[in-house]
């Protein structure tokens, strides 16, 4: 077996990591390894990053006016999901709720309806995401 290289240890101050030899931005808040969690940093922006620019045109017609919303609250990333509900108010979370709610039931029936053994859509995974989000926040009904 050949010799592991020593890891470079980071300077205090310093935001940037070594992994695997080479200099890498930290990107998550704790990163878990078996039996214990290791800190890190976010990028001021990650949050914002995660977000994905969604195609109004690869929405059903009836969900296209939930496509803002989607792009808002549909992170994929469950760390940088709970840490934006976290930072959001209980008025625009509700709010958040009240509008996509009477939706439920037609996002739900798009998403499965999609093919299965196909990669899903921005947009799918973005209402998914979004769906997901209200179940954390324990706020999902389907009306």
């Amino acid at each position: 077996m050949a010799p592991v290289a020593p890891r470079a240890a980071a300077r205090p101050g310093d935001r940037r990591a070594r992994i695997g030899g080479q200099a890498r931005e930290r990107t998550a808040v704790w990163r878990h390894r078996p039996g214990r969690f290791l800190p890190c940093r976010l990028r001021p922006d990650a949050i914002a990053a995660a977000r994905t620019p969604l195609d109004p045109a690869n929405v059903p017609a009836h969900l296209r006016g939930l496509v803002p919303l989607a792009e808002y609250w549909g992170i994929g990333d469950d760390v940088l999901r709970e840490m934006m509900q976290e930072g959001e108010s209980p008025a625009k979370k509700k709010a958040m709720a009240d509008a996509v709610t009477p939706h439920n039931g037609a996002i739900t029936a798009w998403l499965n309806g999609l093919r299965t053994g196909e990669p899903m859509s921005d947009e799918a995974a973005a209402f998914m995401y979004m769906q997901l989000g209200l179940t954390e926040l324990e706020l999902f009904r389907e009306e």
